[in-house]
Order: structure tokens, then sequence, then C-alpha cells
């Protein structure tokens, strides 16, 4: 071969292999995977990205000698497994390469949660009760929370662009959620842990948002939220111009009623409260990130569709569980608070599947939360004693504090002469606050009819039980506690932990 002919072959090679080169994409990671994130310790987390399909990927970590490789398949997508050493407060670095290279530093390694649902978990730390003197003292850097951008599609997102992790200062703080934030603070304090919070919360979203579509399509209670959600779009425009029209009259003439908005109008104006979207845009991206568990606080936006919340609920933890391949995954959740709902049954109906789902669902527990709201507030200030609660309970299930986090439990119920004996399950003597026990009625049969009507009951403390006055209006049949009057009940155990709302059968 001549010397010529050499040459222009060793340059065809060499432009095969820098076109070859240029053509390879450069790695990219989710949002979730940025400088400053907590790791999951002691176990293996999920790493993922993409890349060119094909590629070979490698993975450094400050804490392991070794690299991990892997390569991307058709899709360009990467996922690798890597083993966490026990929590520090020890800052580590993470190095991503292939066409390019991606280091990610001051990574921490502690305990991560999920923050999610609606707005009472979306209080911010700044319109807390305690907000004047949290916030100056809220020097925390190795809590570190990552907020999910809001998004919302009918399609699964695979990133929350915009994303990113956040130190806890006075300046970042305020803007936190109160709840995650309290709940954070305790672990830490406690565990002396860095703390991850991944944060997808939307206020005013029911949990249908939140759950996987297939998980609704596929089955005949939930279906219902699908044909719902068509119902509105079919007829939200022509509800509209009707309500146009009556709103131009009574504008005209404010004799006449003023008209009301079309649910099918409210509902079509707000569109991240169509079944799934939420999961698809705002938990969909941050599976399979590996984490402890799930707090999550929401419920009012359901009280419309009370009867088939329990339903709902224990699917959508069940879906979640699935997707990220958890079926034990800890799933903890805060009850509907004291407030002056238009439909008080319909809210008891809630906290009632609440309690239930908490009572039926292995790996739950749910924080009480009567003694906290506020009748005329459905966003009652004091966040603090929610995020504590929270945490007793992650204290108690996932780190082997042998601490209480469960109020007084009802344990039997039955009528003895003119009054109704309650026993209670409680770590603590029961006791009231500086008021007389406050928040049960008696529901009696009616004579010759099945009819049952509830009264207010007398009731006062004897020991771990609590005793109920009887009347001669009819036969007691059954008794409620927080029911309607969930504003007045303040039975709780030395501790403060509320008594958990009930409504039982008495015991003949």
């Amino acid at each position: 071969m001549n010397s010529k002919l050499f040459a222009t072959n060793i340059l065809m090679v060499l432009a095969i292999f820098f076109v070859s080169s240029s053509c390879l994409a450069d790695i990219k990671l989710p949002a979730i995977f940025s400088d400053g994130m907590v790791l999951q310790q002691q176990t293996s987390v999920a790493l993922w990205g993409w890349a060119s399909p094909g590629e070979k990927i490698t993975i450094q970590t400050s804490w392991i000698d070794w690299p991990q490789t892997a390569v991307t398949g058709s899709d360009g997508k990467f996922n690798v497994m890597l083993r966490t050493p026990k929590a520090s407060m020890n800052s580590n670095s993470l190095t991503i390469a292939g066409n390019n290279s991606i280091t990610l530093k001051e990574v921490l390694i502690g305990e991560v949660w999920v923050a999610s649902g609606q707005s009472n978990m979306g209080f911010s730390l700044k319109s807390d009760a305690s907000a004047k003197t949290e916030i100056p003292q809220a020097n925390f850097p190795n809590i570190r929370y990552f907020y999910v951008e809001r998004q919302y599609g009918l399609q699964a997102f695979n990133d929350a662009p915009g994303s990113f992790w956040k130190k806890t200062t006075p300046e970042t703080a305020p803007n936190f959620s109160a709840v995650a934030y309290f709940f954070a603070k305790k672990i830490q304090q406690e565990k002396n842990v860095p703390v991850g919070i991944v944060y997808a919360a939307w206020g005013g979203t029911p949990a249908e948002a939140w759950t996987p579509r297939e998980v609704l399509t596929g089955d005949t209670v939930l279906s219902k939220y699908i044909d719902r959600w068509k119902f509105i779009q079919e007829n939200a425009g022509k509800d509209s111009i009707a309500f146009q029209k009556e709103l131009r009259d009574w504008e005209k003439n404010q004799q006449l009623k003023k008209p009301e908005e079309p649910q099918t109008f409210y509902y079509f104006k707000r569109p991240w409260r169509e079944p799934a979207v939420l999961f698809n845009g705002m938990i969909d991206p941050v599976i399979p990130y590996t984490v402890k568990g799930v707090l999550w606080y929401q419920g009012e936006s359901n009280v419309g569709y009370s009867s088939e919340y329990y339903h709902l609920f224990t699917k959508m933890i069940t879906s979640w569980r699935s997707k990220w391949n958890r079926p034990g995954l800890p799933f903890y959740f805060v009850q509907l608070s004291a407030f002056g709902y238009a439909d008080m049954n319909a809210a008891a109906v809630v906290r009632e599947a609440q309690y239930l789902t908490a009572k039926n669902t292995p790996n739950t527990a749910m924080v009480v939360t009567t003694d906290l709201g506020n009748m005329g507030d459905i966003h009652y200030t004091k966040k603090a004693p929610v995020g504590h609660r929270l945490a007793l309970i992650a204290l108690n299930k996932n780190y082997g504090e042998k601490v209480n986090f469960k109020g007084p439990e009802l344990k039997k119920i039955k009528q003895e002469g003119n009054q109704v004996v309650l026993k209670f399950t409680t770590a603590n003597a029961l006791q009231t606050d500086d008021k007389p026990l406050d928040g049960f009625e008696i529901g009696y049969q009616l004579p010759g009819t099945d009819s049952i009507k509830y009264q207010k009951a007398t009731a006062e403390l004897s020991g771990n039980k609590v005793l109920l006055k009887t009347n001669s209006t009819g036969k007691p049949v059954s008794v409620r506690y927080a029911w309607l009057l969930v504003g007045e009940a303040n039975l709780s155990d030395k501790n403060g932990l509320p008594a958990f709302p009930f409504s039982e059968n008495i015991n003949q």
C-alpha cells in the first residue's frame, strides 16, 4: 500500500471515529440526582439516567473504592443499584461518566421521605403559628428539601425539570412544607442523621389525581372518577354559558339570587384535578428514587365523595408501593382535622375511612388532629404537632425507638344501667383539657321505629374509662365521638395525643 493511500485510509478511520463520537448523546440525569441530594442509608439505591443506546456508563462514588458500570438499553436509559453506607454528616461525591462526565457534589447519606398531598401538606412554614421563632433558628444544612415542580398530564413524565435540592436555612425554610419541616427536624434531632424530603404536593387536589390511571380504569368503583371527568369536559362549556348569563343578570339586579359556579366549570378550570395527572407529573418522575417511606396529608378534596374514599385511598397506597416495587413501603398519613364542612357527616366518613385504612392496611399509621383544627379555617396554623406526631410513628416503626405514637383508641363499649361505659386502649392515662370532657353523642332508637337519633352526651372520666349518661328518650344503641362534634372533642392521653374518632354500636 502506498503512503498516499495509507494516509487516506487513516483519515477516513479518524473521520468515522470523530463522527461516531459526535453522535453520542451526553449523559442526562433526572433532576432529583443533583448537587446536595440525600441518598437513603445502608441499602441499594436506584440511580438512572439517559445516554446513547448501547453506551457504557461508569459510576464512581467517594464511598466505594471500585467503579460500577452499566450499558444503556435500546431506549438509551441506564439503571444502576448503588450500595450506600451508614448515615453520616460527611459530604460525598458521585461521578457518572460516558461520552461526558457529571460529578454530583455535597451528597449526603441519611434518611429520605416523600411528603405529598394537598394544601395542609403544602402549608408553608412562614404561615405556621411558630414561624416568628422557628424560621430564624432554621439552620439545618443537613436537612435537604427537594421541591418537585408542579406539572400534570395524561402521560407519565420521566423528569421534573427545574426541581432541585435545597439546604434548610432561615432564607430557604419559609417556603418549605411546615409539616415536612417539623418531621425532618424531629428525626434529625432524635437520630442525628441527614434527612431528605422529596416534596410533591398541590393544594385543592383529590386523591384520584394522585392515583395511576390504570388503577382507576381497571376498577368498577374507581372508574366512576374517569366517567365524572368525561362528564365535566362534555358539559363545562354549556354550563359556563348559562352561568355567565345568570351572573350578568345578577350584576344588573342584585335582588336576584347570586348564581353558584357550576361544578363542571369549576373543575374544568382546574385540569390538575383530573384523575391520574398528578401521579404522572409529580410522582412518576421520582420513582424509583429510594426512599424510607411516604408522608401523606390529603382528604379535604374528597369529602364530596366520602363513601368511596376508603376504596380509593387503599388502592392508591397499593399502587404507589407497586410502582416503587416496595410492597411494604411505609405510608403514614394525617387524619382530617376539625373544620366546619358543609356536610359534617361526609367529613366524618372520610375520617372513618382513614382510620380503617390505618387499621387494615399493613405498614400504615395515622396521626389524629382533632385537637389542632379550626372550625372556621381549613388551613389551621399549628403544624408543628402534626410533624412531631408523624415523626413519633416513624421513630417507633422504623427507627427502633420505644415511643408511643397513638392516642386513646376505643376498645370496648357496654351499657350498664343508666350509663354507657367506654373502655380505651392507651399507653398513658386519659385526660382532657381545661374544659369538661366533650365530643360524645349517644344514638337512641326511637320507640316503635328503626330510626336512630343522636343526642349530645354528658361524659366524665373514670381511670381508662369514659362514662356517658343516658336519658329516657329511647333505647341507646350506638355512640359517636368526634363525629359531628369534632370541634368540641377533647379526650387525649397525658402526653396530649388525641383520642381516635369513632362510631360504634353498644354491646348489650
